[in-house]
């Protein structure tokens, strides 16, 4: 099947449903495309029942109130997360960062090495 036959078909499978959907007889437009088309009884068996076994169903209000102001309130700011986090992750998040800058001073104080010395040294280290 060529693209522009597919194309063809998409679109007469789409007025079927928006027929069926709209209340309208199909019949007139199923007997006008199967003869250009070919076989679509199978699709249309699907389409007309999903058609009976799927009601369209609405959200409540109250739904749909508390998604748009969950959508209009956006994403909390970067300070408004971090305050949300508890005491205990933040003592350790700045223990972390201390000690991260300490060794970090350290190693440039006392072990001046050099980025290649210190890449070799981890490629000669066996596992």
């Amino acid at each position: 099947m060529s693209a522009s036959e597919d194309i063809q078909l998409q679109n007469t499978l789409d007025s079927i449903t928006a027929r069926l959907q709209g209340g309208e007889a199909v019949e007139p437009l199923l007997a006008e495309a199967e003869k250009s088309q070919g076989d679509l009884g199978e699709f249309v068996d699907i389409i007309q029942s999903l058609h009976t076994s799927l009601a369209p169903i609405s959200p409540s209000q109250d739904y749909a109130d508390r998604l748009r102001a969950d959508l209009l309130k956006g994403r909390p700011g970067v300070v408004k997360r971090v305050r949300q986090i508890p005491p205990r992750v933040h003592v350790a998040a700045i223990l972390a960062v201390c000690a991260g800058c300490v060794l970090f001073v350290l190693r440039r104080i006392f072990g001046s090495e050099t980025a290649q010395d210190i890449q070799e040294e981890a490629v000669a280290t066996p596992l």
